[in-house]
């Protein structure tokens, strides 16, 4: 099978984090390969594709994540606001303050509501008033009028799109710059759904928004540019790759890849 060829239409905005020519093994097996592209600065971009395709290992490798697998290698380079996010002077942990992560199952502390919020936040030294950020961190996640009258109760008791945005309410509690999700809408139903949805629309004034999702229509609605991954069966193996990347209106309508095409037209995938 023909290698479909990786296109990256360069965002006219500002940059704030730029993949070059980056590619993954876990031990000897390859996750992705050559990818280049430049994320835009308080924009959603969403990664589409099938499964297995690199998304996540992608998404991983801009906030460090992948630094936990053994046998993890990475080559090219990863920058973000044109930083080297791989230079030997560059602490991973500072990188993930700035970089936060949102995960596919909600995974809430096993504190309180407002404990789930102060806890990082007092871990990084924040000198201000904790009431005060509890407050204006879950209102800014849409949650406070849903929970403030349950602060001291756990984490645990919201229900599960309750808990998916407090852990958002968490991450920006310790002010990142760019949120990483990775479908965070998938066990969620569909109000849940609409409220996380509604909510990056408005978040992205503030922060950059990077999304996996296998909800094509999701894509369609929330993000601003959508990159599509694809998985091949070539005569060297498996090729996880970035095969088309654009505004999300252009990708959609008028893709210049077959491949992007059949997929969001759910040809298969």
């Amino acid at each position: 099978m023909a290698r479909s060829i990786s296109i990256a239409i360069t965002p006219r905005t500002e940059t704030i984090l730029e993949a070059e020519n980056v590619s993954v093994h876990y031990g000897a097996v390859p996750a992705i390969q050559n990818v280049t592209l430049d994320i835009p600065k308080n924009q959603v971009t969403s990664f589409i594709g099938p499964s297995g395709s690199g998304k996540s290992t992608l998404l991983r490798c801009f906030n460090r994540m992948n630094d936990f697998i053994p046998g993890v290698r990475l080559s090219g380079k990863l920058k973000f606001e044109g930083v080297d996010l791989y230079a030997g002077d560059v602490d991973p942990v500072q990188v993930r303050r700035r970089i936060g992560m949102i995960f596919q199952r909600a995974n809430p502390l096993p504190k309180s509501v407002y404990e789930n919020i102060a806890f990082g936040a007092r871990v990084n030294g924040y000198p201000g008033d904790m009431d005060e950020l509890v407050e204006r961190t879950l209102r800014r996640a849409d949650l406070w009028d849903e929970v403030k009258d349950k602060l001291w109760q756990s984490g645990l008791s919201l229900s599960g799109g309750q808990q998916q945005r407090l852990c958002l309410a968490r991450v920006m509690a310790i002010e990142p710059k760019v949120l990483l999700m990775d479908e965070p809408c998938s066990a969620l139903d569909p109000h849940s759904t609409l409220q996380i949805e509604n909510l990056l629309t408005e978040l992205k004034q503030q922060y950059t928004i990077v999304i996996i999702t296998h909800n094509i229509q999701q894509a369609g609605r929330i993000s601003d540019w959508t990159a599509f991954f694809n998985s091949e069966v070539t005569d060297r193996g498996r090729l996880n790759h970035l095969v088309e990347f654009a505004p999300t209106k252009i990708l959609f309508s008028t893709p210049r890849e077959q491949a992007t095409q059949d997929y969001v037209s759910g040809r298969f995938g």
